[in-house]
């Protein structure tokens, strides 16, 4: 089901499924170009199998997904330059209020590529919120300044795009066309800002400051782009986490965007294996 949510900069754009008391919830907190709706419910032609969020529900869990200001269909209220980490973690927040009100009072908590900063921050900073918490190809922060050259508020999310950033090796034809046609037209315009933080240098993840049993997840091809490296080697943030509940899953078959690719079935697997407490 779509609705809208009261957000701090206007209404947030939120999906949710299988949202029955009793069962455990899960959020899932999007990348830096595509919302929640899009990246974590893909769907085309019928098929329902490239959605985490299906999978999950298959599993018992309840799911939750939303789109950070500005993108999709949710409110923004200020320049897209300004939309941020931070920004984006007064969402998350937001959506948390909003499950708690629901009923669900300690969600587990995912997030891929930036969405990994933004949850790793969050939970970092409100660990008695968080059950468990997924790392998924997160883009932790730090690390070299990546320059932003484009000049401009939006990023256009073209067919062209999305459809070279799926690698071929590891996506079937049908579904890198489905998405990519599915983002121009749904999902045209994304803020930049999350390109201006890197440029002036974001802020890297804690992993000593971490408490909740933590999953990393990547795509073996995964994290070649510089802002996806950060500030640590992803080996060297798993040794400091200061916890016994912990994993480090490389999947073969899979780049940025692996949730979507072949291995995917397999990522559910292990997600939904690590979230079942």
């Amino acid at each position: 089901m779509d609705i809208f949510i009261d957000g701090p900069a206007g209404k947030i754009d939120v999906r949710h499924k299988n949202l029955e008391a009793g069962r455990p919830l899960v959020i899932l907190c999007q990348g830096a170009n595509l919302s929640g709706q899009l990246g974590y419910d893909f769907q085309f032609d019928g098929r329902s199998d490239h959605s985490m969020m299906d999978a999950l529900v298959a599993r018992g869990f309840a799911v939750v997904t939303f789109a950070v200001r500005g993108y999709r269909k949710s409110g923004l209220s200020h320049d897209p330059l300004d939309v941020g980490t931070e920004q984006a973690i007064e969402d998350l927040t937001a959506v948390f209020d909003w499950a708690k009100d629901q009923g669900f009072a300690q969600p587990h908590l995912l997030g891929w590529s930036w969405g990994g900063r933004i949850v790793g921050h969050f939970a970092a900073r409100h660990p008695e919120r968080v059950g468990r918490l997924v790392l998924m190809d997160a883009a932790l922060g730090g690390g070299n300044t990546i320059p932003f050259t484009e000049d401009s508020p939006w990023w256009l999310n073209t067919y062209d795009y999305f459809f070279n950033k799926l690698e071929d090796e590891f996506t079937e034809l049908a579904a890198r066309e489905a998405l990519a046609r599915q983002a121009e037209d749904g999902e045209l315009k994304a803020p930049n800002g999350i390109r201006v933080e890197n440029e002036r240098g974001s802020v890297q993840v804690d992993a000593t400051a971490l408490r909740n049993p933590t999953l990393m997840l990547y795509g073996h091809a995964a994290a070649k782009q510089d802002y996806m490296q950060g500030g640590a080697v992803r080996e060297d943030f798993f040794r400091k986490l200061p916890l016994e509940d912990k994993a480090l899953v490389i999947v073969p078959g899979g780049g940025d965007y692996a949730h979507l690719q072949h291995p995917r079935q397999r990522i559910f697997t292990v997600i939904a294996d690590f979230l079942t407490v």
